[in-house]
């Protein structure tokens, strides 16, 4: 039964990495870093600052299902304090990230679009705004 609901698990945290690494998050990310017209930014980075470490959950998942041996061994890399560092330094990274990006969007001439179903879009025209087809995570 505990093979069972890690299996679930598993499944679980494997669609949530597929979602941020090929879905909309990335998108959204992607449009930030290549500074387009249009930028879709609502708290991307703190998305993408959860990577390394649900990376690390869906191995050790993964791991746990098919191979006790290989396991073990990442079981003991996860006590190394240097992978910690890895997988917990990006989170706070992020969550500034998240702060600071708006201003930086400002300060290099985009504007927030005045629709509120358009809010987290961030264009360097407004009129830019009425062209945008929404695209929603969920």
């Amino acid at each position: 039964m505990q093979k069972l609901r890690a299996f679930f698990v598993f499944l679980l945290m494997l669609w949530f990495l597929e979602m941020l690494l090929f879905g909309p998050v990335m998108d959204d990310f992607i449009s930030l870093i290549k500074m387009e017209a249009v930028i879709s930014y609502n708290k991307t980075c703190l998305l993408m600052s959860g990577i390394p470490m649900l990376s690390y959950f869906v191995l050790l998942t993964f791991f746990y299902l098919f191979s006790e041996k290989i396991f073990k061994h990442l079981q003991k890399l996860m006590d190394s304090s240097y992978f910690i560092l890895f997988m917990i330094i990006p989170i706070p990274v992020g969550y500034i990230s998240t702060i600071i990006i708006p201003f930086i969007l400002m300060a290099n001439s985009y504007t927030n679009c005045p629709q509120e179903n358009l809010s987290s879009y961030y264009v360097k025209d407004v009129a830019l705004c009425e062209k945008i087809k929404r695209r929603d995570l969920f």
